[in-house]
């Protein structure tokens, strides 16, 4: 098989199409706001981006359901006179606002979003990203560390912002995306904050319109605070050459969402957008998406399905925003696709024994289909069963794309094969614009994370107290293996610091976390990496995920968690280990479905928080994890000895993940320490 990266005589690896070149620049737009002009003049009557209406909201059981309509779309000639108007407006309610100052957007992910930043972008604003998840005390470090002036909020942010409104240092204005409820509103007037409605900046800009003073390519287009697991978010510095070289590599006629020639992304893709705005896996992706003239439709994790947590069960059921959609391009946490494969497996599982023989066909023919470097079924049957589930997404999507986490083998094939289009992890971090690589829609390879596009180089340093090192190419290994530095074009200007009370944490990660090497600019990442023979990266291990055992092993613990996924028992799991003890072991958010079954044939009965503590049950799951584990190839002392059920699914509104998806293994430990001391003695 072809090489898909090359690796040159000083250890580093480029996109085997284009060693030691970066492409870093895009249809010679100098920043992002110049890509939404030009997009908008060129596709003036296509539309852009899309949006379905809340027509009820109803509180059911405590929780909020909504009823939506159709997807209504504005074109993009439509679009981008709304952003210079929006634009216009802002600068005549708020004149001390000046190129280079600070404006923060708080709010989930929209079609007014982008189009705010886009407004800010256009007057050479800086625009700032705070995770709708992280709440009262996140806000206020984000917005005052920042020296933010004005702030873009949705109406149930504003809530948040009116409860520490009197705590701000700079802040004097607020955009209110939605109707501001009248609570929110007065206690924010009443700390001497004005608040404007988006819809009165628009209609005022019209009237009165003002030239762009964009940036330049250098400065900073966006400061993005990360989630972070433990601390206060760090605020990253991201340039708009930086984000525009991503751009530029992801639309290049060699990249990795090429399929058999044909590109991936056009002008007639339609993508769905509801992953987190605030984070930059989705900020370039939806960028990308607007340079080139596809369809935005935005939607929500909550709304996706007609089964979907925030929709209110009606008859004929409500569809959800993928089936209506009907995406071309789906992009998603592998937890959503876990998640998503636990939905399907439940749904055959439900079907007559002749069917369930069918689609158990179809997937070994699927995954044989995949080892040969092929995509779905062959089985005819299953190729009609299987096209059932994919109107779960629309039945169009031509390619799945995951980021932010290690995608599980097992979930990679069973997805392909029933989606009948490629699945592709990709790796990269905010310091670097996320898209760093992608695998190649043409490559079939597990636990691949592809080589790096032609905006990134990676080269791998030696970690002696891990024993990764560039020497084990020539060991019995016969792979480069390192802590994983990217280089090039669209790694970040470093972390933000408060020059009148800087943090020396952050001081020394500017000095320690970026460093230059024969000139080119590298982000030492802090994953542990090797270089296949065909040039893919692989991710191996992560330094701060690696617990050293009492007898001196090391458990690499999202590694364990990775091969935990393929028990069936399993929705959502965390390792866990200390140097004080042995042995490890794992935390499980149980596939609620599977462990109901089970109990039923164990003659278990009873609520699920009994369950999750019931002797027969926690053994039936410590067998099935231990079994999965071995068959991964993991050691002895890297089996999880005991297990604990968890009753409530950790996610981002509990606190337990960040928005991305990942653990927040410290509050995870800490709410149910109780149940961990109990077991690890």
């Amino acid at each position: 098989m072809a090489t898909v990266g090359h690796v040159d005589e000083k250890g580093i690896l480029w996109k085997a199409s284009q060693p030691g070149k970066f492409t870093d620049s895009f249809n010679s737009c100098p920043t992002l706001w110049h890509t939404i002009e030009a997009s908008g003049k060129q596709n003036a009557s296509r539309p852009a981006a899309g949006q379905r209406p809340v027509l009820t909201t109803t509180i059911v059981d405590g929780f909020e359901k909504v009823t939506l309509g159709e997807f209504e779309w504005v074109t993009y000639g439509k679009y981008l006179e709304q952003v210079e108007h929006l634009a216009a407006g802002l600068v005549g309610a708020v004149p001390t606002l000046s190129p280079k100052d600070t404006v923060v957007l708080y709010a989930d992910t929209q079609r007014a979003w982008m189009m705010s930043a886009y407004a800010s972008w256009r007057q050479g604003l800086v625009v700032g990203t705070i995770y709708a998840t992280l709440g009262e005390e996140g806000a206020l470090f984000g917005i005052n560390q920042s020296k933010c002036k004005l702030v873009f909020a949705d109406s149930k942010l504003l809530k948040v912002l009116s409860k520490i409104a009197s705590k701000f240092k700079y802040l004097k204005d607020i955009v209110s995306i939605t109707e501001p409820p009248a609570e929110a509103l007065a206690a924010i007037e009443a700390a001497g904050i004005r608040v404007h409605k988006m819809e009165a900046l628009i209609e005022a800009g019209a009237k009165k319109p003002v030239a762009a003073t964009p940036s330049k390519p250098e400065d900073t287009a966006v400061l993005m605070y990360t989630s972070g697991t433990t601390g206060n978010p760090k605020g990253v510095l991201l340039s708009h050459q930086a984000i525009l070289a991503v751009v530029a590599a992801t639309c290049s006629p060699t990249s990795a969402v090429m399929l058999h020639g044909r590109p991936l992304l056009r002008q007639d893709t339609v993508y769905l957008a509801y992953l987190p705005l605030a984070h930059i896996m989705e900020l370039a992706v939806e960028v990308t998406h607007f340079a080139i003239g596809a369809k935005v439709g935005y939607g929500n994790p909550g709304t996706l399905a007609p089964t979907s947590p925030k929709m209110l069960q009606t008859k004929p059921p409500q569809i959800g925003d993928a089936q209506m959609l009907e995406p071309t391009v789906f992009v998603a946490a592998p937890a959503v696709l876990d998640r998503l494969l636990i939905a399907i497996k439940a749904k055959f599982a439900a079907t007559k024994p002749f069917v369930q023989r069918m689609i158990a066909a179809g997937i070994k023919s699927g995954e044989a289909n995949f080892d040969q470097g092929g995509v779905g079924t062959k089985h005819c049957i299953a190729k009609l069963i299987f096209k059932k589930a994919q109107k779960l997404l629309g039945g169009r999507v031509e390619v799945m794309l995951t980021g932010s986490a290690p995608l599980g083998v097992e979930v990679q094939k069973y997805v392909q094969t029933v989606f009948n289009c490629p699945v592709r992890q990709g790796y990269g971090l905010t310091e670097t614009c996320a898209a760093t690589c992608i695998a190649l829609a043409e490559d079939n390879s597990t636990a691949c994370v592809g080589p790096p596009q032609e905006s990134a180089c990676i080269r791998l340093r030696d970690w002696e107290e891990g024993n990764y090192l560039n020497s084990d190419l020539t060991s019995a290994v016969g792979m480069r293996r390192g802590e994983i530095l990217i280089g090039g074009p669209t790694v970040a200007q470093g972390y933000l610091v408060d020059a009148s009370d800087p943090d020396p944490e952050i001081v020394a990660k500017n000095q320690d976390d970026f460093v230059t090497i024969d000139g080119i600019r590298y982000f030492c990442t802090g994953d542990i990496g090797q270089f296949t023979p065909r040039g893919n990266l692989q991710i191996i291990d992560r330094k701060k995920d690696l617990v050293k055992l009492q007898m001196g092993e090391y458990v690499a613990l999202s590694k364990v968690e990775n091969a935990i996924k393929s028990s069936k028992f399993t929705a959502l799991p965390m390792v866990h280990a200390t140097s004080s003890m042995s042995y490890c072991i794992a935390l499980i958010c149980p596939n609620i479905p599977t462990l109901k079954k089970t109990a039923a044939e164990l003659g278990v009965d009873g609520e699920l928080a009994a369950m999750c503590v019931e002797p027969k049950l926690l053994d039936a799951v410590l067998k099935d994890v231990q079994a999965v584990c071995k068959a991964s190839g993991l050691q002895r002392f890297e089996i999880p000895t005991k297990v604990v059920l968890i009753e409530e699914l950790w996610t981002p509104d509990n606190d337990m993940l960040t928005a991305v998806q990942k653990l927040k293994r410290r509050q995870i430990l800490e709410k149910h320490k109780a149940q961990v001391d109990a077991v690890y003695v």
